[in-house]
């Protein structure tokens, strides 16, 4: 572990208080003028440290970067400052041999992707990221968005907010979307079988503002700014719960009990057309359940439905 990180995890751990240059020094075995270079090192860096005469140094804020990623997280992390897609750049690095699990996250995303090919709006102030993990994971490759859903309403909460999640795959926050998840599996060219899981998720966490065609569709968890947590702590937070989520037994009710939509007229959305329809029920597979005004009840793998209820 290089210097730099090693000071940050020390500053990081005693968030709130002054770590005195003594101290710093004596615990990392360096010098004095090592420490100042050190500090010097992450305020250039981004990092925010305050320092004062006889008390040390205080981490203010963190810079969102490899380095605060990686000092976070127990798996690798590739953080870039802008890139296509955390997705698309997951599937070069398996394609390069890559070993997972392992972390893609970016600042901002140039060409992010959503379900059935459309864009996903990715500028400053988001958290766009991916988790990549072999397919073997989750107990059924079926119920990896939906378990993924769950883990990022924990994460969100633990922010303070409520939010709730429209099947399959959305999280809206205060009404609006604030979350897009696009799982995708990566096939192996042995046998034809899934062998890696991407796990992408796009957040708008403090971003100040959207185009015109979602300023009335999407939010952001922190539209003012004024985010309890940092950008990075949220990022970990996030992660962690993904990998505990995709082994958890009993996730399914959690899910339902956050799904919105149940209990609401809604329309699926087909290629053929739009059916109304009430949705009465998410399987313990994620499937959603609906009943047509017809009296016809259908269970639907995967889809699009919409509704005007949110709550």
């Amino acid at each position: 572990m290089s210097t730099k990180a090693e000071l940050y995890k020390l500053l990081k751990a005693n968030s709130g208080r002054f770590v005195s240059g003594q101290e710093i020094a004596s615990r990392l075995e360096l010098s004095r003028t090592a420490v100042w270079k050190a500090v010097r090192a992450l305020e250039e860096e981004g990092f925010e440290i305050e320092s004062a005469r006889s008390q040390g140094y205080r981490l203010v804020s963190d810079a969102y970067s490899q380095l605060s990623l990686s000092c976070g997280l127990d798996i690798p992390v590739c953080f870039y400052d802008e890139i296509d897609s955390t997705n698309n750049e997951a599937r070069r690095l398996l394609s390069q041999g890559r070993e997972v699990p392992f972390v893609v996250a970016a600042a901002r995303q140039t060409g992010g992707k959503g379900r059935r090919g459309r864009s996903f709006s990715s500028d400053e102030g988001g958290i766009y990221l991916s988790v990549v993990v072999p397919a073997g994971s989750s107990d059924s490759i079926e119920t990896v968005t939906t378990r993924t859903a769950v883990a990022l309403c924990r994460t969100i909460e633990g922010a303070g907010l409520k939010p709730a999640i429209k099947w399959v795959n959305d999280i809206y926050v205060d009404r609006r979307k604030a979350v897009g998840i696009l799982c995708e599996g990566v096939v192996s060219m042995e046998d034809g079988r899934i062998s890696e899981v991407v796990i992408g998720v796009g957040v708008n966490f403090d971003r100040a503002a959207f185009p015109p065609e979602l300023e009335n569709i999407a939010s952001s968890l922190f539209p003012a700014g004024s985010a309890p947590v940092s950008r990075t702590d949220f990022a970990c937070a996030e992660v962690r719960n993904i990998l505990f989520s995709l082994t958890e037994e009993n996730y399914a009710d959690e899910y339902r009990r956050r799904c919105f939509i149940l209990g609401q007229r809604i329309s699926v959305i087909k290629p053929e057309g739009e059916r109304e329809a009430v949705a009465l029920d998410v399987d313990d597979r994620a499937h959603l359940i609906v009943r047509y005004d017809d009296g016809s009840v259908e269970t639907l793998s995967s889809g699009e439905v919409s509704t005007k209820v949110l709550s």
